[in-house]
């Protein structure tokens, strides 16, 4: 295999693919450098273990998720169900679209109790997701039931997800979503 020059961010997007389609254990460097065209060696010249890229991966995912689909929570423009809206259209092409996966709940659930450098990054992450919805539901509801509602709302969505995915049925997350939207008619 010709060595071909790459970057850290171009690695990171190959490894999400092979994470969401393969999960976290089932990936080796090989198969990220497989889906890169380059060799093994040249992806640990810019991650030193799978560990320190998955944190990478983390991260990156993390700070999409904030620049593009909770940023829909502070639009001023906005109504709360018309941000909601937003958000739930967001995720869902995220999760549905050609290279569609949750691979944060993902690793999540893979990773919690093995590898718990990631739990606080991945934690951070859902603390983010519902401080956005929290912010959405503060338009209609108080403190403390918005936040309630926030975290009711994410489990209900990520367990509506995980279902879809087993069932290969998109009805459920399409359910859990407008049942979202509804909390705010």
């Amino acid at each position: 295999m010709p060595t071909q020059k790459i970057s850290r961010e171009f690695i990171i997007n190959q490894a999400i693919k092979i994470f969401k389609r393969k999960s976290y254990h089932n990936t080796t460097m090989a198969d990220i450098a497989d889906a890169c065209g380059v060799l093994k060696g040249s992806i640990y010249h810019y991650f030193q273990s799978k560990e320190v890229l998955m944190k990478a991966v983390i991260e990156h995912v993390h700070q999409y998720f904030k620049d593009n689909v909770f940023i829909h929570a502070q639009n001023g423009k906005l109504g709360a169900s018309q941000k909601m809206e937003q958000l739930v259209d967001m995720a869902e092409n995220l999760f549905f679209g050609p290279e569609g996966g949750d691979i944060l709940g993902n690793v999540g659930i893979e990773t919690a109790h093995v590898i718990p450098e990631f739990r606080e990054p991945i934690r951070q992450f859902f603390t983010d997701y519902m401080s956005a919805l929290e912010t959405i539901f503060k338009e209609k509801y108080p403190g403390e039931m918005a936040k309630e509602l926030a975290v009711q709302s994410i489990s209900e969505v990520e367990g509506a997800l995980m279902l879809s995915r087993i069932f290969g049925d998109r009805q459920y997350f399409i359910d859990a979503n407008r049942r979202l939207i509804e909390k705010l008619n």
